[in-house]
């Protein structure tokens, strides 16, 4: 008795005015008093026998009201074990009458009226847990959690930093806290309580695809790839981080990763046409047109009315020189969305490709006059009115005056305008490292289009050989330089950019 009593001095004050009250009654002299109490207050798995039990305890005579209070909630927690909550919930409520300030009581009737939807009587019995020992972190986890599940975010995760501070140690609290900051776009928050979480237990796989998903989030693509990677190797049927870590790769620019994983998933999951539509997208970034063209048309079987497919599979036909089959699709897509400003401007770029120069002006003017037309727009206008006979500098000119800063392509628009030279606009391509080549393309796609409006076809040739040798596959003006080479001079020749 006295190594017990030693052992009490380091409890809450809750606890330990409990664990003296059944000390006292496990001392009580009566042989059939201690048999009833061990059994009534044993952590037995047995539920009707610790029911049985505890009932003999409350039924019995003079039971002083603080083992009467004991008592009861024992046997709230074996009747709620055993399914009957609306016994276990008259238990409970009988022992707070007798111990209104037990914290655990209330704890566990909170616990109980959250499972069974009442919830705003759990979040008042948890506060009152916590108004009893504000050390409880069980009672801060418990709150937390349904703060977040009523919408109250910013008082569950403070309730659930709350619990993380006093006991660190809980890993799946960790969790928890790491989620709720998760979706309440706290990723850097999220990225660290997951590793707080994963340095108490480093095989949880969902700590790793949770912590993936805030870094995708946060646009760290190759540290998302590393994770839900590691929760892969912990659970290799893990489709969701499958899933993950193909998105990752797709917005990362690993494309070929991404290929892998959204075939990988395909196969696993037959049934759903979500990872072909991805991995088409991934193709038609890497440049396999033909293969992007494919998953987008085999996409499109099961779902014929779906734009997104419509426009890539358009782009695939873009990119791969079909321009028949890419306006097509972008009709399709503008059938059922005639405002939509992107396969608006596509068509147009695409009918530009295909000679059609009134029906590429009437596009582009429309997509000019739609919020948010980027500058390019105006050129590829000023071509179509050009090409086809009509005079264009007054709306070139005026699209010009937008680019208030001259920042390309700027130098391009001056050039048509005549104000700067051919090679002024190549310096100028080439200014900016991370985006020379591709400017570079543009900007001898556009040249070649001023040689053709000159009528200096072999100068128009080397300037479209030139966009070509950019390797730019995926630029709109790299589909135009090929569709103009394709009219003008259709064996292929290898050329060099000057």
């Amino acid at each position: 008795m006295a190594d017990r009593l030693g052992q009490v001095a380091n409890l809450a004050p809750m606890n330990r005015r409990r664990i003296f009250t059944l000390l006292l009654m496990l001392a009580a002299p009566s042989a059939l008093a201690q048999t009833a109490t061990l059994a009534c207050f044993a952590p037995a798995p047995d539920a009707p026998a610790k029911i049985a039990a505890c009932s003999r305890m409350i039924n019995g005579p003079s039971l002083p009201a603080a083992t009467r209070a004991l008592a009861l909630f024992a046997r709230a927690e074996a009747l709620a074990a055993s399914g009957d909550n609306a016994s276990a919930l008259a238990d409970f409520d009988a022992a707070l009458v007798l111990a209104p300030g037990d914290a655990a009581a209330h704890l566990a009737r909170g616990k109980l009226k959250d499972a069974t939807g009442n919830a705003a009587e759990a979040e008042a019995d948890f506060s009152a847990a916590l108004a009893e020992d504000p050390a409880l972190a069980e009672a801060y986890s418990a709150r937390g959690a349904l703060r977040l599940k009523r919408g109250a975010t910013e008082g569950g995760i403070s309730d659930l930093a709350e619990a993380r501070r006093l006991n660190p140690t809980d890993a799946e609290g960790q969790k928890l806290l790491a989620a709720a900051r998760l979706k309440a776009g706290r990723t850097a928050d999220a990225v660290a309580s997951y590793t707080a979480a994963l340095a108490l237990n480093p095989r949880e796989a969902s700590a790793f695809r949770g912590r993936a998903t805030a870094h995708a989030r946060a646009r760290n693509y190759p540290a998302a790839v590393a994770d839900f990677s590691a929760a892969l190797d912990l659970n290799p049927g893990d489709l969701a981080a499958l899933e993950g870590r193909g998105m990752a790769a797709l917005q990362g620019g690993a494309f070929a990763a991404a290929i892998t994983d959204f075939s990988a998933l395909a196969a696993l999951r037959p049934g759903d046409d979500g990872p072909i539509f991805f991995r088409a997208n991934a193709k038609l970034q890497s440049g396999d047109a033909s293969g992007a063209g494919e998953d987008f048309s085999g996409f499109l079987k099961n779902h014929p009315d779906d734009t997104e497919a419509l426009m890539g599979r358009g782009l695939a036909r873009q990119s791969g020189g079909d321009t028949i089959g890419a306006e097509a699709d972008f009709s399709s897509f503008l059938a059922r969305a005639p405002e939509a400003a992107q396969p608006r401007a596509r068509r147009g770029y695409v009918r530009v490709m295909r000679g059609d120069y009134a029906g590429a002006v009437s596009d582009l003017a429309m997509a000019m006059a739609l919020p948010g037309a980027p500058p390019e727009l105006a050129l590829w206008r000023f071509i179509a009115e050009t090409r086809g006979g009509r005079k264009a500098d007054a709306a070139l000119a005026e699209a010009a005056k937008e680019i208030a800063t001259r920042e390309w392509p700027a130098p391009v628009m001056d050039y048509y305008l005549g104000k700067v030279s051919g090679d002024a606009v190549l310096a100028a391509a080439a200014q900016d490292p991370t985006e020379r080549v591709g400017r570079l393309c543009e900007a001898y796609f556009y040249l070649g289009q001023a040689a053709l409006i000159l009528d200096d076809i072999p100068e128009a040739i080397k300037l479209f050989r030139a966009a070509l040798a950019t390797g730019m596959t995926r630029y709109t003006e790299y589909a135009g330089a090929r569709a103009e080479l394709a009219r003008l001079a259709p064996q292929p020749v290898d050329a060099k950019p000057r």
